[in-house]
Formats: C-alpha cells, structure tokens, sequence
C-alpha cells in the first residue's frame, strides 16, 4: 500500500533538523528529491521551494497547487537529553505516530511527505503539479510573506496544514505579533536574602490559535498572578524565565523569590496556597505544579529595582489573555485572542512575546491599541511586527465544491466546511493572486507544539486516499 511510502518519507523527514529558520537542509533534501527524478526544482534566498510536476495524464484545466510548510515548533520535554542535530524520533502505537519526549512535527510534516509520496510516483492520476513549500511559517508566515508566487500558473490551490480530518478550511484568522521590552534596572541587597526557585511544571502547552479557547495554563499569566499575589509580603525578584514560542502556550518557566531569613517559612506557605488556587481553577483542563528550589542565604543579591519588579508585575496582570472575542457570524469560531509565548531576558533587556489574532481586521488592531496603551504606561518599548492577513470567505469556490463531493463519495458523509482561529498562509495568497480558488484539509493532529503532539494512523491513511481521488477528479474535470 503506497500509504507506507507516506509514512516512510514522514521518517525521513523527522531525521533532518527543521525548526523555524533552519530549513535549508530540509528544503535541499526536497530540492534534489525532486530534480533525480526530473522535475523542476528553484529555491529562493530564503529556501522557499516550488517542484513542478507534469500531469500523469491528459488532464483539463491549469495546474493544481499543493502547499506546505518546511519547518516546526521544537520543543523539549523536561528533563530530556534529546540533541536537536539528532533529529525526531518517529514512535507508534496502535493508533498513532508520536515522538518521545519532543514535538512531532507533524505539523507539516506530514503535507510534506504526502507531496514527496506524489513526486515518486509513477501511476497516480493527477494534473499538473506546482508544489509550494516554505519557510518560518511558525514565526509568523514569514516564507509565504516574502515569496515570490508570481511564476505559478493555477489558481487552484490546495493547502496541506490543516488539523482535522473532514474538515475543509474556507478562511482563517490574521495575526500580528508584540514585543514588549524592559530595559530591566537591577540593585544589590545590603541585608541576607534566601534565594527561593519556583518552576512551573505540569502545564500542557498547545497551539496559541487551535487551543486558546480550551481554558489551558499559561505559564506567564500565573507567573504574573503569582507575583501580584506576592505584593504585600517583602519579597524581591530576578530571573524571570519563561521560554518558548508566540504561537505556543507558555507551558513552563521559573523565576527567583529573594527572601529574608525570618519571612521564608511564611513565604513558601503563601506559595503553597497560590498552588492550591491555581489547580483548583484548572482542575477541569490542565493540571499545574510549583517545584521550590532552596537556596544557602546570601548578601549582595542583585534583584530588580522596586520599580521595575512593579512595571513588570502589573503589566502581566494588566495584559489582555485568551479569547477576546467570539464570532457571532460563524457558530463557535473565536474572533480575536490573544496569546503569551515568551518572557526572556538578554543583555539586560526583559521581552515578552506575544501574538496577536483576529478574523476581523479592526478587532485586531483593537487589540494591538489596547497592548500600546498598557507598554506606553509600563515598558520601555513595544515592536509590533508579522502582520499577516486573514483568508475571507468565498461565496463562489469551484475547488470547495469539487473537494465537498469527492469527500461525500468516498466516505459517505458530509464534509465540514468551517473557519479556523489559527493563521493559515492562505491570507498571503490570496493576497497575492485574488483569482486564487483556496481550500485547505488535513489528517487528525493532535496537541501540536507539544511533546504530547502525534498524528492519527488512520487518517493519515484516509486523507492520503481522499488526495489521491481529489487530484484525479481535478485532472479530469468530472467524476472517474
């Protein structure tokens, strides 16, 4: 069954180091995948990559676009020795294909291997083919914002990211990203201190777009929670630490509590009871745990000024979080949200990153002139960057309504047709090319941007089954 070639070159896949910015090996390997079996390859200075693929047959009409990205979210779990140059490891079960201990990458990998499954094959029935892959699609579309399309001769475009089977995507969210800075003062403490770690541990993380709604954890919502909730008792900070990515849900981080000997026994019992509030309130979806790392006393403890520890501590409080909005044009889409991705610090500088969605323009600069007020008030600077447009609805879409019947076909039922609260680089092309009829459809993903990410058998399976007679239909121009 040539659904094992699918899988095999997914493997393949997941052995070349990909995270976002680091595509040119990948985008090579596809490169001169396609060009030993004849076919056009051209890179541009960012390693976006087209593959152009005759028809298999006498086909009617102009060429079909198929489109994926190159790159992941990589993440590791705690405590795990895994070497990024390694690559993923590809685990199953009955059900599903997983990694251990990291991300998966099946977002996209997996419209990637479907695409090299097309590219070897001699005996699928399918029209001209432009392949589009790109780059740093997970900062923020950046491959499908700086892309030369203007060389593709369809317009009808099939997009290959999309998370759930029989669901085919008609529109999605825009975006935008934040940064806000402290250019962070620090002071050395005259009196001892007792340096108390807290990490934050147990929280699953997910995609800031799919999951926003799902009442997750944010590991630097609760940092912030926890800081306020600190106020009254003589604690002061350092090493405010959340690492991660805009459009993942902070799922861990740690900062440093310094205390006075006398106040430590008081201070971890408050801690304790922050604990208890946070997994009361998320004891229906997500779990969360503080691990308390004690250290020998100290004098000369260099924290952040009063000031600062303040500006941070309430901009964090004050800072929009999750759903904004819902629609009330599509039954149970999220409008507007917002997510916090990273709090970092480097050469003295505090950043947090944030990303921004909305399917409504205006509702999303909203939002981005709510952030303004608040860093205009509390930070030193605000960047907004990656601002990358929504996918409208089509009244009129021959390609939805080819792909709606051949899914009824095979499967004997309806196929969903929805909006999606993730960006999608369908916004960059049908900004680019107006004519362009868009859909985009894909396997069950489960949990991704997360260790817990994996990828269904089965619908792998199905959809593969479901291109394969989409793209004959298409090249026929009727039912076969």
């Amino acid at each position: 069954m040539d659904t094992e070639k699918v899988i095999e070159f997914f493997k393949r896949i997941c052995r070349i180091p990909r995270s976002s910015g680091d595509e040119r090996m990948i985008s090579d390997y596809i490169a001169d995948f396609a060009r030993d079996r004849g076919f056009s390859a051209t890179q541009d200075e960012n390693y976006n990559l087209i593959v152009r693929k005759p028809a298999t047959v006498e086909s009617t009409g102009d060429p079909v676009i198929l489109q994926g990205h190159l790159d992941m979210v990589y993440v590791v779990e705690d405590g795990k020795n895994h070497v990024y140059q390694d690559g993923i490891e590809v685990a199953e079960d009955d059900d599903y294909y997983f990694a251990p201990g990291t991300s998966l990458g099946a977002d996209n990998g997996i419209a990637v291997a479907y695409c090299l499954a097309l590219l070897d094959s001699s005996d699928i029935p399918h029209p001209d083919l432009e392949m589009v892959f790109t780059v740093r699609e997970e900062e923020g579309l950046v491959g499908a914002r700086t892309m030369d399309i203007s060389s593709l001769k369809g317009t009808r475009f099939i997009n290959l990211d999309s998370e759930e089977e029989g669901i085919i995507y008609t529109s999605c969210a825009g975006g935008l990203r934040s940064r806000l800075i402290w250019n962070v003062e620090t002071e050395k403490l005259k009196e001892e201190r007792v340096p108390l770690k807290v990490a934050f541990r147990g929280l699953s993380g997910g995609h800031s777009g799919d999951q926003i709604d799902k009442g997750l954890g944010n590991a630097i919502v609760l940092l912030g929670r926890l800081l306020y909730l600190l106020k009254d008792m003589p604690v002061r900070v350092n090493q405010l630490d959340v690492a991660g990515k805009a459009n993942a849900i902070a799922n861990r981080g740690s900062l440093y509590l310094y205390v006075l000997p006398g106040d430590l026994e008081r201070v971890k019992d408050r801690v304790g009871e922050i604990e208890k509030l946070f997994q009361e309130e998320l004891c229906y979806t997500d779990t969360i745990f503080f691990d308390l790392t004690e250290y020998e006393g100290q004098t000369g403890a260099e924290v952040y000024t009063e000031e600062y520890q303040e500006k941070v501590r309430d901009s964090l409080m004050l800072l929009p979080y999750g759903v904004a909005g819902s629609s009330f044009a599509v039954e149970g889409l999220v409008e507007t949200s917002m997510n916090m991705g990273s709090l970092t610090m480097e050469d003295g500088r505090l950043t947090l990153l944030m990303a921004l969605r909305s399917s409504v323009t205006s509702q999303k600069y909203f939002l981005r002139d709510k952030i303004q007020i608040i860093a205009d008030a509390k930070c030193d600077e605000c960047i907004f960057e990656s601002d990358y447009p929504g996918w409208k609805y089509r009244k009129d879409s021959p390609l939805r309504d080819t792909a709606a019947a051949v899914y009824e076909r095979m499967f004997h039922r309806k196929a969903k047709m929805a909006a999606i609260h993730a960006g999608l680089e369908c916004g960059y092309w049908a900004e680019k090319k107006p004519e362009m009829d868009l859909i985009s459809t894909g396997p069950d993903l489960f949990d991704v941007h997360s260790t817990g990410e994996k990828v269904a058998k089965a619908s792998v399976e199905r959809t593969w089954l479901y291109l394969k007679e989409l793209l004959k239909e298409l090249a026929y121009g009727r039912p076969i």
